[in-house]
């Protein structure tokens, strides 16, 4: 076991209440995250607080504390545990409101390569798959036994971040954890059936329109996204449902761009590059992060002007790659 987990179970042991909060935008890895270790702590007899800035889709309501899941969380904390963000912009705005004005410390658990360390503890470990992954490290520092309603969430986490095992950073070390979190009692079929392969009508509808907006310009394939091509589909509740991970997935792309045109002079950009491109440092210079071949960022300015910069940041990141292999 390293220092930093021994730290963090110790402080998690110390505390009385503590605040786990995960990213706005909530993934199948937050929620698992958040979930799997509020649990082991519930099976210590602490009051652990499970809380995002964002409702999480309600595909995940078959995991084990769902119910508890909170976007205001209120009271009085002695800890808090950021849980998969890697800045605390990603946190608000219960940072802004809760977290900042307590004072007390923060516990910042990542694997982005983008994290800015703004924990008064930070454990980020880059080659973890997920955050579901480094989660099962310190549930075992806890000395809390593994089962089921712990690994069902963590399993979760691990399948979702990486597209069902598909991600170049799903290593050996994910397969043994994932093993792991099986034979404590999580169903891999379960995880995959509801989480990974299950959607509504609403977001076919969303990709059919998104889908119409699709273009490739050289290796680069993007489409948009706005909240009126939602409401005409009945406001599909995840995002994009995944449709960044097929503009990636066209032969002729080495990176996918989904620009979400919100309609308040700010677009959300989504990243997605197959292994071998990394997109990370683009979203991070534009004020995001996340991993090489995930990544996104919000970034002020009309759909034009932003897709036109960003376009051009990509296209210029991938010719500096391609150079140094040259």
């Amino acid at each position: 076991m390293s220092d930093v987990i021994a730290q963090i179970a110790g402080l998690l042991l110390q505390a009385r209440r503590s605040l786990l909060i995960g990213h706005m935008d909530p993934d199948g890895d937050v929620i698992g995250a958040v979930l799997g270790l509020r649990e082991a702590l519930r099976r210590l007899g602490k009051e652990a607080v499970p809380a995002l800035p964002d409702r999480p889709p309600s595909k995940y309501a078959f995991l084990p504390g769902f119910a508890e899941l909170t976007t205001a969380p209120a009271g009085s904390f002695d800890l808090f545990v950021s849980l998969d963000s890697s800045d605390t912009a990603r946190l608000e705005p219960i940072y802004s409101t809760v977290i900042a004005p307590a004072g007390r410390p923060v516990i910042n658990i990542d694997h982005h390569v983008t994290n800015v360390m703004f924990g008064t503890l930070n454990w980020v470990d880059p080659k973890a798959a997920s955050t579901s992954e480094m989660i099962i490290s310190l549930v075992d520092a806890l000395d809390v036994p593994m089962e089921r309603e712990i690994a069902l969430p963590l399993l979760t986490g691990i399948v979702m971040d990486t597209r069902g095992f598909r991600t170049s950073n799903t290593t050996s070390d994910t397969l043994r954890a994932a093993s792991r979190l099986m034979d404590a009692g999580a169903s891999l079929g379960e995880v995959m059936e509801r989480a990974l392969n299950s959607r509504p009508y609403a977001m076919l509808c969303l990709w059919g329109k998104m889908l119409s907006t699709v273009r490739l310009e050289g290796r680069i394939a993007w489409a948009v996204l706005t909240p009126a091509m939602q409401a005409e589909c009945g406001n599909p509740e995840e995002g994009d449902g995944g449709f960044i991970n097929l503009l990636v997935s066209l032969q002729e792309a080495d990176v996918g761009l989904l620009f979400y045109d919100k309609g308040d002079h700010a677009v959300e950009v989504g990243f997605r590059a197959k292994p071998g491109i990394d997109i990370s440092g683009v979203a991070f210079a534009l004020g995001g992060g996340g991993h090489p071949q995930a990544a996104g960022c919000t970034v002020e300015g009309s759909l034009e002007e932003v897709r036109a910069r960003v376009l051009d940041m990509v296209r210029r990141a991938i010719d500096g790659q391609r150079a140094l292999y040259r």
